[in-house]
């Protein structure tokens, strides 16, 4: 009698639910926003989510690989500016980062960075990867701010990415309650101050 062939194995990937995956990220991000490292569950996500905890698991092994591919969603295009100045380049940046900040998703990743810094040891490699991510990326503005001769060649431009970023980031925090209801002429306010202050510390040209 001839052999049955085996049953086709299940593929472990993307979860097939439409739309699921869009909506797990999302859902990862704002658990996440809400309740930290520490109350932060790959069931609580689910549920958010609306999906089963099979789903996700079908995707991600663990929830720093969600956390992982989530920052990597929300922070997609943040830095995606070219405004042919380093000045506008930076003002539509830290904008950018702010209105990031002021999401209820996007205040995760301010929680993930006080988390880290707070932790006794690493609480994964998402942290890692939301400081690396905008490190990466504001350099090639830095870099065509140079060809113009905006600023000097030996630029330290590790330096300059924290005093934006942190700067960007202190001001969120200092408005936790209400930061939603921040209005545009606020921000607007806020960036243009910071990139004054960077780049006279970069030696640019002033206003």
């Amino acid at each position: 009698m001839a052999s049955s062939s085996p049953a086709p194995r299940r593929s472990r990937g993307r979860p097939r639910t439409p739309g699921a995956e869009a909506r797990i990220l999302e859902a990862a991000l704002e658990e996440y926003g809400e309740r930290g490292w520490a109350g932060f569950t790959i069931d609580a996500v689910a549920r958010r989510a609306g999906v089963g905890k099979s789903t996700v698991y079908l995707r991600w092994r663990d929830k720093d690989a969600l956390l992982v591919d989530a920052v990597e969603l929300r922070a997609a295009g943040i830095e995606d500016v070219d405004t042919g100045s380093l000045r506008g380049d930076l003002e539509a940046l830290a904008t950018n980062l702010f209105r990031h900040y002021l999401d209820p998703a996007g205040w995760a990743t301010v929680r993930m960075i006080v988390d880290a810094a707070g932790a006794p040891s690493s609480l994964g490699s998402f942290t890692d990867r939301v400081a690396r991510h905008h490190t990466d990326a504001v350099l090639p503005i830095l870099r065509r701010a140079v060809d113009r001769g905006e600023v000097p060649a030996d630029l330290p431009a590790a330096t300059l990415v924290l005093c934006l970023y942190g700067a960007v980031t202190m001001n969120r925090l200092l408005l936790p309650a209400r930061g939603s209801a921040t209005s545009e002429p606020e921000l607007r306010a806020q960036v243009e101050s910071i990139v004054d202050f960077v780049l006279a510390g970069a030696g640019a040209e002033p206003r």
